[in-house]
């Protein structure tokens, strides 16, 4: 059965997306998407840079007391929100992961303790994992600055293509407004910010650290470690809130 087709001289009367005043809903976005498929071309769209996948920074959006249940319920529970709304790619293409008992054991150790260290074996889904708390710490959190380190530039833009996945495939109600989306960097209308790095001796200096991710860490060359966390542990520990997250393989 074909998608019945808007009109579109009444969807656009009945969304005004030109108006300061006018609140998008998940309903007038899903209408929005149904008539961009048709070839509607509306003059403004709640889409960051008109990609349907990525919410616009600091529109303006009506919530029903549903949605707003379920942002509770996946702010407060990381498992939740995880099995319920993670989307990852697998060989399979897109899915929803369904999460194994020690990565939800994973999960809400990140969520409720500071400092964690995990020493993992390959191919566990630690990196899914950890891309799965990254994205859940800058949805349910504001003004947080998460810095993202690993041994090799590759690996770190891994976690944070993941992260960005999870985001991408959230139902709009759930997605962060995007104000800035780069490879290596992103900011977002909660005030939050991830920034990708690769471990060196100056890495995160003249950052505000909330969360340290330092992932592949047993691989990091020795040399770089000491001063590295000379350089970066002061920012942390200034923090009675920030959290140091620890993840590698054996060396």
């Amino acid at each position: 059965m074909s998608k019945p087709r808007p009109e579109s001289a009444g969807f656009e009367l009945q969304i005004k997306p030109g108006e300061e005043s006018f609140a998008w809903t998940s309903e007038s976005v899903n209408q929005l998407l149904l008539a961009l498929e048709e070839g509607y071309k509306p003059k403004s769209t709640p889409f960051y840079e008109g990609n349907p996948n990525l919410r616009k920074g600091n529109i303006v959006f009506n919530y029903t007391n549903e949605e707003i249940q379920e942002i509770k319920k996946c702010a407060k529970d990381i498992v939740y929100f995880a099995n319920k709304y993670c989307t990852v790619m697998t060989d399979e293409g897109l899915q929803t992961i369904t999460l194994r008992d020690y990565q939800e054991n994973m999960l809400r150790q990140f969520q409720s303790e500071r400092f964690n260290i995990c020493l993992a074996s390959r191919q566990i889904g630690k990196t899914i994992s950890s891309s799965i708390f990254i994205a859940w710490y800058i949805l349910f959190n504001f003004d947080k600055n998460a810095l993202i380190l690993s041994n090799k530039g590759a690996t770190t833009r891994e976690i944070i293509d993941k992260g960005k996945t999870i985001l991408e495939n959230l139902p709009f109600f759930l997605k962060p407004g995007v104000i800035k989306w780069d490879v290596m960097s992103s900011k977002f209308d909660n005030g939050c910010r991830i920034i990708g790095q690769t471990t060196t001796k100056k890495a995160a200096i003249g950052f505000t650290i909330h969360l340290l991710f330092m992932d592949e860490f047993a691989h990091i060359p020795q040399n770089f470690v000491e001063t590295f966390y000379e350089n970066v542990y002061p920012t942390v520990s200034a923090s009675k809130n920030s959290k140091v997250i620890i993840t590698s393989t054996p060396n």
